[in-house]
């Protein structure tokens, strides 16, 4: 039996995957998930247990009344239940592999409570492709325990790329009725929680980039209003957030708030523009052949945008080139990006990892 376990969105996506690939193979699973999670995998129709995995001692009490043959996490940007399962698992004597799903913040995702490098190690770190394996050593992951496997989670989504274009998604509720208005769908993250609200300050991830997601949707209220074309704006909000307030617009702009569970993929497609700031999704959008726009005003560190570090999305750096990249029509083709991150065989290596019984070897 495989143990998994995923209490952030980006994780619960990259194991999904690698899960239905074990069942389709007869191999029993198990699969831990937080509030954010669950429902992404119930989604999937998987059925995710919610243990509250609170201390190393705890976890390592779960490990020995589990008795898995391998764990195989996500990964996350505060110490939580991945990182304590990791450090029973070594203890217990159990396979432990990582999936990556991002192209930054890696020695933040296995630091100890002392900001060091080791406790909460995995056995294998399985990375997108070689940049992120460069990325990562040069942040003192040692290259010895990374694997390259590809995302299978962005493999997915590129084979799902293919069936759209063939059988589109129905258009979402929050398109329909628009009187043919443009739609900007908008992809809300928490900045503010994970790197602070101004200069000086920091938040769980990090310090502060030069903006957050107030600013930026605020400053894309205004442009939309200033543009002055009727438009209707979907914001998506982070999957741990389900209400907000709209921000301050002209008569011209409707803005709906969606909570962060709602489905995205309709949007992804039907939506006339996509604007994000660091998000994920705006590489899956890119991936999707749509053209989306990474807006970070003031940016310190624009390339924490993995599309934006890719060259797949354009970046803004100010209220000015966001309006002119929204007045200016694009050509929308859906045509597939290929990325070597997106291989088919991503799921069925990570579980070949899982499977190994050599650790040195991985």
């Amino acid at each position: 039996m495989i143990l998994f376990c995923a209490s952030e969105a980006g994780g619960a996506r990259e194991l999904i995957p690698v899960i239905k690939k074990a069942l389709l193979q007869n191999i029993p699973c198990r699969l831990f998930a937080s509030s954010v999670t669950a429902p992404l995998c119930s989604a999937a129709g998987l059925s995710p247990e919610i243990p509250a995995i609170t201390s190393q001692t705890h976890a390592t009490s779960l490990l020995n009344t589990i008795r898995p043959e391998a764990l195989i996490l996500g990964t996350t940007g505060i110490i939580s239940g991945e990182r304590y399962l990791t450090a029973a698992a070594r203890i217990v004597g159990i396979r432990s592999i990582a999936i990556l799903d991002e192209w930054y913040n890696y020695a933040l995702r296995f630091r100890d409570e002392q900001g060091m490098i080791g406790t909460y190690l995995p056995d294998v770190i399985c990375v997108q492709d070689a940049l992120s394996l460069k990325l990562a050593e040069e942040e003192g992951i040692p290259q010895s325990c990374m694997r390259i496997t590809g995302s299978p989670a962005l493999a997915e989504l590129h084979k799902k790329a293919d069936e759209l274009r063939k059988h589109p998604p129905a258009v979402p509720e929050e398109l329909q009725n628009n009187a043919n208005h443009p739609s900007v769908l908008f992809l809300s993250e928490k900045l503010k929680a994970a790197y602070g609200e101004r200069a000086g300050q920091k938040g769980t991830h990090g310090s502060f980039l030069g903006f957050h997601e107030d600013i930026v949707r605020d400053d894309l209220a205004h442009v939309l209003t200033m543009i002055g074309t009727p438009v209707r704006v979907i914001e998506k909000l982070h999957p741990a957030e389900s209400k907000k307030a709209p921000p301050a617009c002209g008569n011209n702009v409707e803005w709906h708030v969606l909570a962060g569970a709602a489905e995205l993929l309709p949007l992804l497609w039907h939506c006339n523009r996509i604007v994000g700031m660091c998000s994920k999704t705006l590489l899956e959008a890119a991936m999707l052949g749509r053209h989306p726009l990474s807006y970070q005003p003031q940016a310190l560190h624009p390339e924490k945008c993995t599309a934006v570090r890719l060259g797949l999305v354009s970046v803004c750096m100010n209220a000015a080139e966001l309006k002119h990249a929204l007045e200016n029509p694009i050509e929308n083709a859906r045509e597939p990006v290929d990325l070597f991150c997106a291989d088919p065989d991503a799921a069925a290596r990570v579980l070949a990892l899982a499977k190994h019984k050599n650790k040195a070897e991985g």
